[in-house]
């Protein structure tokens, strides 16, 4: 079995500021960045991790959601990973396109049958927007938040997206969270669109960093978020939220469709839904939708 390396990742709690640790599943690397993914020593060492995550890889497919799907359908196990180096077919919320180029970024979906209420399987997104927070953080102190929904940012720049996707029948849930993340990329590969929107770990840190180790990383983060989440429900995870996020007291435009809501935001309710209020100082439910923060 793998063992633990001796350090370790920290978790923030969002109620005291203070700090508690967890071990990593992490081992130094010699030869970090553009470097084909060592999946064998990659399958060793998530076999650490409570959940084992059984690992599908592949060099080149559309997109690993639809393979997990496919899956999860099939009766894999929760915690079941799919991992490509590169998608042909990335997409994110909306229909809209990833981009997924091989050598440089992670692009995974992960199953999970949680004994929840239906009604609660949209906060699953939330977990691992806030799982992928505390991984970045943990390579760049400096600068990682979450929007609402589902993207995670460092200086105010997309550096990963999450698209959640569900199965459920007879009352059993089966979610694939698919998740992606801009570990190695440089600015003058993103696609011209984005280049001034979208970041990478290595533009934010000056450096490279072994995408095992950014996924392993994610993993021990991960777990001991869902065990809080169902142990102790949404409100840890809330609480994490309203912690990683900048949203909270500034003017959005949420756009849904051809609708377009705007306010200040005051905070997440119990649901996870954003809580926007108006000039008077009305509340509204926002269930869905693209925010975005109006600069002043």
């Amino acid at each position: 079995m793998y063992a633990f390396h001796e350090h370790e990742v920290s978790f923030a709690d969002e109620k005291s500021g203070s700090v508690f640790a967890a071990p990593a599943l992490s081992a130094p690397r010699s030869n970090p960045g553009e470097a084909p993914l060592d999946i064998a020593s990659l399958r060793e060492r998530l076999r650490g991790c409570k959940y084992g995550f059984p690992l599908h890889y592949f060099e080149n497919v559309a997109s690993t959601n639809a393979v997990a799907l496919k899956l999860s359908k099939e009766g894999a196990a929760e915690g079941t990973m799919v991992l490509a180096d590169r998608q042909t077919a990335g997409r994110g919320r909306l229909q809209r396109v990833w981009q997924s180029p091989a050598g440089c970024n992670l692009y995974f979906s992960v199953i999970l049958r949680p004994k929840i209420a239906l009604a609660k399987a949209p906060q699953l997104t939330f977990l691992a927007g806030v799982a992928v927070a505390d991984t970045l953080a943990s390579f760049c102190p400096e600068g990682v938040e979450i929007k609402w929904p589902n993207d995670v940012l460092i200086n105010q720049r997309k550096v990963c997206g999450i698209l959640s996707e569900l199965n459920a029948e007879q009352g059993k849930i089966a979610a694939v969270l698919g998740i992606g993340v801009n570990v190695n990329m440089k600015k003058e590969d993103f696609a011209s669109e984005y280049r001034q929107s979208a970041t990478s770990l290595r533009e934010e840190t000056g450096r490279m960093h072994p995408r095992e180790e950014v996924l392993c990383s994610f993993c021990t983060y991960f777990q001991r978020r869902y065990e809080l989440f169902l142990n102790e429900g949404f409100e840890p995870l809330r609480q994490a939220w309203l912690f990683r996020t900048k949203m909270v007291g500034k003017n959005v435009r949420v756009r849904f469709g051809k609708e377009i809501k705007a306010g200040v935001v005051s905070g997440l309710d119990e649901d996870g839904a954003l809580l926007l209020a108006d000039a008077k100082g009305a509340l509204e439910r926002i269930i869905a939708g693209d925010a975005t923060i109006i600069k002043e």
